[in-house]
């Protein structure tokens, strides 16, 4: 299938937004990420996308040489992938008519035994999950003394869902707001039910390929990722236990051990794919009703600050800055990644790091994400 490029790429000219780069600069000199792509897309210019980047991909070590960051860097988009993927599949088959917010999951899985979740639940994080297992240990100790890598993916999808859909929630669906990887990783496993498809082929068939998205993909792990480097990615952590820099393979410990895709994690993309997908939301895509379903805050428990798969500005102070309106929606990844649209203002901008590369014990990005927002927002007028 051929693919249009809408987009035009520009320089974010330093003349132009001059607080964004000194935050930017900012960030490379307290060492908040080894670098970063930033981008923007607004309705007033629909044929043009900004974008800059700067820092390294990949930083020098005893064996590889640093690599710069180019603003066609891939990144590993870790829980970004919740709603440039499965979130959008889920709105594209409700469009359909295929599902229904309100379907309930047991309703795909026969003997699922918490027939009050509903998709929705999965969506908003209120289904009663807990935040996080990690899995990966367990299908290690499964498959042991095999590596992973070498059992086939079918085999590690196969042991995953069974673990997740053996877990138990520990709250009623609709009590409590946590964002539960769980919760994700069971709509993965409903969509493939539903499309009948694995879920990186059908993210690919019904999302990216009507929207005219180039290049995003899901990378299967079939290799060790020492053998499996791919240096247009940007590198995120030399790991411990899969005892190499990851850069090509996805850095989500669960997402590697089932074999690279999962509702939770997995998608890989550029800056001007995340822009692409935002423009293709905001200018019809989806119907309004859809739409509107998919951005507005769910009203169990009182106070949930998400939506059905994406959050809105919340806290005292929000990834996104104090001059996203309180109609915006968005999601931050793990991995230094983020994506938010602000609707009221006709905006899309994607801030994309590889903050844990060497090491995911830096957490300086929690403090750089509204400090970069914010001086966008002020270069493009809004402050």
């Amino acid at each position: 299938m051929a693919y249009a490029n809408f987009l035009l790429p520009v320089a974010l000219d330093e003349r132009r937004f001059p607080r964004t780069w000194e935050a930017l600069r900012a960030g490379l000199a307290d060492q908040v990420a080894p670098g970063f792509v930033a981008g923007l897309w607004r309705k007033t210019s629909p044929q043009q996308i900004f974008l800059a980047a700067c820092g390294q991909r990949r930083i020098a070590s005893s064996s590889l040489a640093s690599l710069p960051m180019t603003t066609d860097t891939i990144f590993d988009l870790s829980s970004v992938s919740k709603i440039f993927a499965t979130s959008a599949l889920t709105a594209v088959l409700v469009e359909r008519g295929w599902l229904s917010w309100d379907s309930p999951v047991s309703a795909f899985f026969e003997g699922y035994s918490h027939t009050q979740i509903r998709l929705h639940h999965l969506l908003s994080h209120t289904a009663g999950f807990v935040y996080w297992e990690p899995y990966w240990e367990k299908l290690r100790q499964l498959f042991a003394p095999i590596a992973l890598e070498k059992i086939p993916i079918r085999i590690r999808q196969k042991a995953m869902r069974e673990l997740v859909l053996s877990a138990c929630p520990d709250v009623a669906p609709g009590v409590r707001s946590l964002y539960s990887d769980l919760s994700f990783l069971l709509l993965g496993f409903v969509l493939e039910e539903v499309t009948q498809m694995p879920l990186d082929q059908a993210v690919l068939r019904f999302v990216w390929q009507p929207m005219k998205i180039r290049g995003p993909y899901f990378r299967r792990v079939q290799q060790s990722s020492f053998d499996a480097r791919d240096e247009r990615v940007a590198a995120t952590e030399d790991c411990p236990w899969r005892q190499a820099i990851l850069q090509g393979q996805v850095h989500d410990d669960n997402c590697w051990a089932m074999g690279g895709y999962g509702g939770h994690a997995g998608a890989f993309g550029t800056a001007q794919n995340l822009l692409q997908f935002s423009k293709m939301l905001m200018e019809g895509f989806l119907s309004q009703q859809v739409l509107h379903a998919l951005w507005t805050r769910v009203s169990e428990p009182q106070g949930c600050a998400r939506t059905l798969g994406w959050d809105t500005p919340s806290g005292e102070s929000p990834s996104a800055g104090k001059y996203f309106s309180s109609n915006s929606v968005g999601h931050l990844g793990f991995t230094g990644t983020s994506l938010w649209i602000d609707p009221d203002a006709g905006l899309a901008v994607t801030l994309l790091s590889n903050r844990v590369h060497p090491s995911r014990e830096n957490w300086k990005i929690k403090k750089f994400r509204p400090y970069f927002h914010e001086a966008i927002r002020i270069d493009l007028g809004s402050g």
